[in-house]
């Protein structure tokens, strides 16, 4: 059965990625409508840290099967001088704390370990597992789609519970810029344990400040988002060696 996935894998990379991000999404719906209320009063978030750990797991767990540690960005690495490129995004997440954060301490302590939870499972699948199987479609190319691709998860997700479509349309913009920049930068750090914190820290922060950005500041944000992947991108093709993510020829 393995080989057959990693067959299938190198031929037809792109549906398997998006069967891949449909199925996540499913379980991810089935997980949350099974799952009991968990509101207790010294951790609100638990229901939705406890759905976000067993989608980490169960993505862990395929990663693990597929042998793909190491291609997926599991494996650690030490900081270096390309963790200077995480600089933009982590200005991002701070940007959302200029209004300060809402809530008492036991909420925001709850909200930060659902949000690394989230951190995890979002960025195990897409800068990991989705990644890796877009990787034989050439550096660019993956990091557009995982971005796309992203998007649409998230546009999955608003029409399941029910967002309004203004609402759902533009976070499929903003989650797709941010999906592909946090692509970009996948290929030169290698790993995505600083992709799991920026992601934690940009929807903690956005989630908890007492109001949104204005529309001008949001707009602003997913068109430099775009523009910083793209140099990224640019600029490994002056220095192929930072693209740490390579094939796996099992």
């Amino acid at each position: 059965m393995r080989l057959r996935v990693l067959d299938l894998a190198r031929r037809r990379p792109l549906p398997l990625a998006a069967a891949v991000t449909v199925l996540w999404h499913l379980v991810l719906f089935a997980v949350e409508d099974l799952l009991p209320p968990l509101q207790p009063g010294w951790f609100p978030d638990l229901g939705a840290a406890v759905v976000n750990v067993v989608l980490a797991a169960h993505t862990l767990a395929l990663i693990g099967w597929l042998g793909w540690w190491r291609e997926t960005g599991l494996a650690w690495r030490w900081p270096d001088r390309s963790w200077w490129l995480l600089l933009p995004l982590l200005a991002e997440g701070l940007l959302h704390l200029v209004d300060g954060l809402t809530g008492s301490a036991t909420v925001l302590a709850s909200a930060a370990v659902t949000m690394l939870a989230v951190g995890l499972a979002e960025e195990s699948l897409s800068r990991g597992l989705v990644q890796r199987l877009l990787r034989p479609l050439g550096l660019a190319r993956t990091a557009v789609l995982v971005g796309v691709l992203f998007g649409l998860g998230h546009a999955m997700s608003g029409l399941w519970f029910g967002r309004p479509v203004d609402e759902i349309a533009f976070q499929v913009l903003n989650t797709a810029a941010f999906g592909f920049c946090l692509a970009a930068l996948r290929w030169h750090v290698g790993t995505i344990w600083p992709l799991v914190g920026l992601h934690a820290l940009v929807d903690f922060t956005s989630i908890n400040s007492p109001g949104a950005l204005p529309d001008v500041v949001q707009v602003s944000i997913i068109v430099l988002l775009i523009a910083y992947g793209w140099w990224l991108l640019r600029l490994l093709d002056r220095r192929p060696e930072r693209a740490r993510a390579p094939a796996s020829t099992g």
